[in-house]
C-alpha cells in the first residue's frame, strides 16, 4: 500500500489529479491510499503532529503563504525518501526546487499531456521498489527487494548480502551464481566479488564510492573509467525519471 499526499490549494484540480492516480494505480493492480491537502501547513501539521509518513507527495507550487518548495523541504527533513511530483504554471520556478531530488514536474498548462507519462514513469519507479528476488540463505529461500540491497560481497567462496536492516550469508559461492541480471537493475561489479547497489551511493571520491550504510569500498583500477560511465547514466536516468 502506497500513501499518497496531494497538495493543492485547487479543490477542483486536487479531485481530478485523484481520480487519474486511482485510475493509473488500479490498471496497475497496485494499491495506494490518497490523501488531498488544501495548503503546505496542513501537510507539515499531518506529518509532524499527527507522525504520518507518504511515500508520494504531489505539490502545486504555487501555495498561499508556504509554498510547495518551501513545505518539500521541510518534509525531506522528515523523509529523505519521499518521492516529490511538482505541478506548476510557473515553469521557471522548477529551477528553486532542483536540489530537493525531484522525481518530476508536470507543468499545468500542459496537464492532460504530461500527467499519464509521468504517472507512467512512477509506476515503473514503485514496480522496481517492490520487486523482490528468492535468494538462498542456509535451508530456506528468503525475499529481497533489490532496492534495499546496498552489496553483494564475496568472502571465502561465499556470497555475502548487505541490506539496508541485515547482513544474509547465501548459499551462493560466486556472483556468477546469483540467477539475475543485476547490470539491468542498476548493480555494478566495482571489485572482483563486490558488486553494489547504484541506488545506495552516497559519494564517489577518486577510486571509492561511500555506500549508504557507511561502507567505504575501493574500486579497481581498470574498472573506474565504466564504473564512472555507468554511474552518471544512472543519475541521468534519475534525472528523467
Amino acid at each position: 500500500m502506497f500513501k499518497i499526499g496531494i497538495c493543492e490549494d485547487n479543490k477542483k484540480f486536487s479531485c481530478e489529479l485523484r481520480l487519474i492516480i486511482e485510475k493509473k494505480f488500479i490498471q496497475h493492480n497496485i494499491n495506494c491510499e490518497i490523501d488531498c491537502f488544501y495548503s503546505g501547513e496542513e501537510v507539515l501539521d499531518n506529518i509532524f503532529n499527527l507522525k504520518k509518513n507518504y511515500d508520494i507527495i504531489f505539490f502545486d507550487i504555487e501555495l498561499q503563504k508556504l509554498n510547495g518548495i518551501e513545505t518539500a523541504r521541510k518534509v525531506r527533513e522528515a523523509n529523505e525518501n519521499t518521492i516529490f511530483i511538482f505541478i506548476t504554471y510557473l515553469n521557471e520556478k522548477v529551477y528553486e526546487a532542483l536540489d530537493l531530488t525531484i522525481f518530476h514536474f508536470i507543468r499545468k498548462s500542459h496537464f492532460h499531456k504530461e500527467v499519464n507519462s509521468v504517472l507512467d514513469s512512477l509506476i515503473k519507479k514503485l514496480e522496481y521498489l517492490t520487486e523482490k528476488y528468492s535468494f538462498p540463505i542456509d535451508d530456506n529461500n528468503i525475499y529481497l527487494k533489490l532496492y534495499d540491497i546496498i552489496y553483494f560481497e564475496v568472502n571465502n567462496r561465499t556470497v555475502i548480502i548487505h541490506t539496508i536492516d541485515n547482513t544474509y550469508t547465501s548459499n551462493y559461492r560466486s556472483l556468477k551464481d546469483i540467477p539475475y541480471n543485476l547490470t539491468e537493475k542498476y548493480f555494478f561489479e566495482i571489485y572482483r566479488g563486490i558488486m553494489i547497489n547504484l541506488n545506495r551511493v552516497e559519494d564517489f571520491r577518486n577510486n571509492k564510492v561511500i555506500l549508504s550504510n557507511g561502507d567505504t569500498l575501493y574500486i579497481a583500477r581498470r574498472r573506474i573509467n565504466s564504473f564512472k560511465e555507468e554511474f552518471y547514466r544512472y543519475i541521468s536516468s534519475r534525472r528523467e525519471g
